[in-house]
């Protein structure tokens, strides 16, 4: 790839002005561009990812979906109607069935045996990053989900962003199928009804819940862009040798 990833244009038709999710986007541009930017997704844009970087992240991802998919378990719980659960419901199926796809296709890019690498320990960034959603699901549903739309949102922008460049992922590029998957109009959908329903519950919040669904979501971002920092410097508990 001749062109790095910052020369790709961001999304050209950004969500509703004035709603909360897209004052959300354009406060916090910097952090979405981190994660763009990183040498992780770069390595998956242009196909030279390492093996070690990808088990590493495969690890670590299923472990989080697994506790992504708890927080949507206690979003059942907190939901005011059956809408919400039923939503709940879709999302709880989309991560634990659909959501295996593209780990799928990182380990066959790099010959991994994805049932091997589904047991590993959390390690410190993902641990905080899983922490800091247990600990929004014990406010509102609103701070909880601005604590998990972080996830979503990245992913998605990135997938579709990626695909629309000038000089997208080669076909021949092993990962492609990761940027198509996150790409497809379901996921795309799913986005869209995500922040729908994070800006109907910022309506509905007073000004302290607003900020603390504001803050829930800065600090997700902060931790996408660490959690591909965990997965490309394939991060341990191993104490540091000062």
């Amino acid at each position: 790839m001749s062109s790095t990833l910052s020369d790709v244009p961001a999304p050209s038709a950004p969500p509703a002005a004035g709603s909360f999710t897209a004052d959300l986007r354009a406060e916090y541009d910097d952090l979405f561009e981190a994660f763009w930017n990183h040498p992780f997704l770069r390595g998956l844009y242009d196909g030279t990812l390492p093996r070690e970087c990808v088990q590493h992240y495969v690890e670590q991802d299923h472990q989080y979906l697994s506790s992504f998919v708890r927080c949507y378990g206690l979003g059942v719980s907190m939901s005011p109607d059956r809408d919400w659960m039923r939503w709940f419901n879709e999302q709880i199926a989309f991560v634990l069935n659909d959501e295996q796809h593209p780990h799928r296709v990182l380990c066959e890019a790099v010959g991994l045996d994805h049932a091997a690498v589904v047991h590993a320990d959390l390690a410190p960034s993902a641990q905080a990053y899983v922490d800091h959603m247990a600990l929004c699901a014990r406010d509102s549903l609103g701070v909880l989900l601005s604590a998990l739309l972080p996830c979503v949102w990245t992913y998605m922008e990135a997938a579709t962003r990626a695909l629309a460049a000038a000089e997208p992922p080669a076909v021949d590029n092993p990962f492609r199928g990761w940027w198509e998957f996150y790409a497809t109009d379901e996921c795309q959908a799913i986005l869209a009804d995500f922040r729908f329903r994070v800006d109907l519950l910022a309506d509905q919040a007073g000004p302290a819940e607003r900020s603390r669904m504001a803050e829930a979501f800065r600090l997700g971002l902060h931790h996408e862009v660490r959690f591909w920092q965990m997965a490309w410097t394939r991060e341990d508990w191993t104490p540091p040798r000062g």
